[in-house]
């Protein structure tokens, strides 16, 4: 329900796309991770029920509740109605910190004759294996660096991403009988066309480890190391020289790490140069503050334009120009515009250009003829992954360049389910949405007034190495108490019409002012209303408001806090309140 500008209320009737929209952190999550459900289980101090919902759905809980973007959270309805989101990202940590089984689930559904290769064992291709194994397949993943994970190895560096985390992950995906062989890089001795005379189909989940230029002068000095493969040394534990004074350039996730990074191998003073306000920062806000609070220095509207050197050889500084911004870009942002007369120099010992990165598609043969995109990058179907080529898949990183985990995950399991398609012809049986009674609904007292819990961190001082891990995550206690603050959207209060009697008493209970009532001809809405309409009044929509045949109660469900008291006060049973259950969209094994 809205209301119009002509003070009429406009309805909607809802159907499955209303239901899914008004779960808005579900909705808004790659994977629609069952956040409500899983939220719900730590309320009731069940994390190991918490942990197997999201394993179910995204695959990597451990890992995602330390570095994902959380999108889910910018749609919370507590953080929109209330005061501020629920910690969604740090929930999904908790239930694997706290659960107290290993799972040992398998889930192999059918031993298949059919062998599948991977290229990459970032998260995209751990992702697809992960379902292709359990689909029954043989699965090989090929990976060029020495260690699986892809960009979380080599690209997180482990004090915001543990490595004993990634390895337990790997080690789940290893367990279902996929092979992953590591240092060889294909192109070389193993090439693209051996493997797909080798396996039934070939998934390229490559990833984007190609650093992007600045394009200044001086760029390529000595001392000059840009961010992708800086962060591949720092994890790799290569021994870098760092010097006294090191400066960033970028304003995304691969800065902050580059810069924090500098700081933790020996940099005295660190400068992140930003060309854009902090509002256009890309990073999470929590970051950013962990930034400043360990002494880093952030310029923003400002940008490099040469690289500096006393000797020609060595990097000794890095001149800059102030910007201004102007008028919006394609994507929303302000476009940074240079002041004239406002260049500056900045002495350095290490410049670290973090500004993007994206695939490397050298390894691609001319002769199999796969497209390629005028951006220089392979071209899929966007919804089935599939190339141009038949039996060759790909996705992740390596088709669209560098994005958050979840959504390299999300393209994981999706590709997954084509080549499943591709190789047996049976589309993947889904589960429809439908409804379950929930019997009593338990919320808080003091639901309304419980803030967001805050996450203990390392003290700075002590923050001096690259493997001691920043944040420490919540509590049992703590999560439980974070967990109470969730609305629970996926409870829905449904009516049965034939029931009411327009009593008002859902008006008159509701704390929020959910419910409305309003005369017939002080309504309007689609099609789907006038039918309805019709359909009980036996006359058009416009005949019933004109005979003004009833008085109708209707919902604004942005504001419910699914409290349940307007199906206690009902006095007919016309209000019941339950539980949605999402189609489900990707292979969740056991947990549907």
């Amino acid at each position: 329900m809205k209301q119009t500008s002509s003070n009429r209320f406009y309805i909607q009737i809802p159907d499955q796309c209303w239901f899914e929209e008004n779960i808005g952190c579900e909705n808004a999550c790659p994977v629609n991770t069952r956040a409500p459900q899983y939220i719900r289980a730590i309320a009731q101090g069940n994390c190991d029920q918490a942990f197997e919902i999201n394993r179910g759905d995204n695959l990597f809980p451990a890992i995602l509740g330390r570095i994902c973007v959380h999108p889910c959270e910018e749609k919370c309805r507590r953080g929109i109605l209330i005061d501020q989101p629920i910690s969604i990202c740090s929930l999904k940590r908790a239930s694997a910190d706290h659960k107290t089984s290993s799972s040992q689930k398998t889930a192999i559904l059918t031993k298949r004759d059919k062998k599948v290769a991977i290229i990459g064992a970032g998260p995209s291709g751990l992702s697809a294996a992960n379902d292709l194994a359990r689909l029954g397949y043989a699965v090989t993943i090929y990976e060029s660096f020495s260690v699986p994970g892809g960009m979380l190895n080599v690209g997180i560096p482990p004090y915001r991403l543990p490595r004993e985390v990634v390895s337990q992950a790997i080690e789940e995906v290893r367990r279902l009988g996929v092979e992953i062989i590591t240092e060889t890089p294909i192109g070389k001795e193993l090439n693209l066309e051996m493997l797909r005379q080798n396996y039934d189909a070939v998934y390229i989940a490559g990833g984007a480890h190609k650093a992007e230029k600045l394009g200044i002068p001086g760029e390529d000095l000595q001392g000059v190391i840009h961010g992708v493969t800086f962060m591949q040394r720092v994890n790799l534990g290569v021994d870098l020289k760092i010097g006294q004074r090191a400066a960033v350039v970028g304003g995304g996730n691969t800065a902050m790490d580059a810069a924090r990074s500098s700081f933790r191998l020996g940099a005295k003073e660190v400068f992140i140069l930003y060309r854009r306000t902090r509002e256009e920062m890309p990073v999470d806000e929590r970051e950013l503050e962990q930034v400043e609070e360990e002494g880093i220095k952030v310029q923003f509207l400002t940008q490099p334009i040469q690289v500096l050197s006393k000797d020609g050889i060595k990097v000794s500084g890095v001149r800059c120009i102030r910007n201004q911004l102007g008028e919006p870009e394609k994507d929303g942002r302000k476009r940074p515009i240079p002041i004239d007369g406002s260049e500056f120099d900045i002495n350095i010992d290490l410049l670290i250009p973090a500004v993007s990165q994206s695939p490397d598609i050298s390894f691609l043969p001319e002769e199999i003829g796969l497209e390629i995109s005028k951006w220089d990058r392979l071209s899929v179907n966007p919804v089935t992954f599939e190339t141009n080529v038949r039996g060759i898949f790909a996705g992740g990183d390596f088709v669209t360049g560098p994005r958050d985990v979840i959504r390299v995950i999300a393209d994981g399991r999706k590709a997954a389910l084509s080549i499943h398609f591709y190789l047996s012809g049976e589309g993947f049986e889904k589960k429809p949405s439908h409804f379950t009674a929930v019997s009593e609904v338990k919320i808080d007292p003091d639901l309304e007034k419980i803030p967001r819990q805050k996450m203990n961190a390392t003290p700075i001082q002590e923050r001096k190495s690259v493997d001691k891990e920043v944040e420490l995550g919540f509590s049992k206690e703590v999560a439980v108490r974070e967990a109470v603050r969730c609305l629970q959207c996926h409870i829905f209060t449904i009516f049965d019409r034939t029931k009411c009697i327009l009593c008002g008493g859902c008006v008159d209970i509701c704390p929020k002012s959910c419910f409305r009532m309003a005369r017939l001809d002080e309504i309007e809405g689609d099609e789907k209303l006038s039918k309805l309409v019709e359909s009980f009044y036996g006359v058009s929509f416009e005949e019933a408001q004109k005979l003004n045949l009833t008085t109708v109660i209707f919902k604004d469900e942005s504001r419910c806090i699914q409290c349940g008291l307007c199906a206690k006060r009902c006095p007919t049973g016309a209000i019941t309140m339950e539980q949605y259950h999402r189609e489900s969209t990707l292979y969740r094994g056991e947990q549907g």
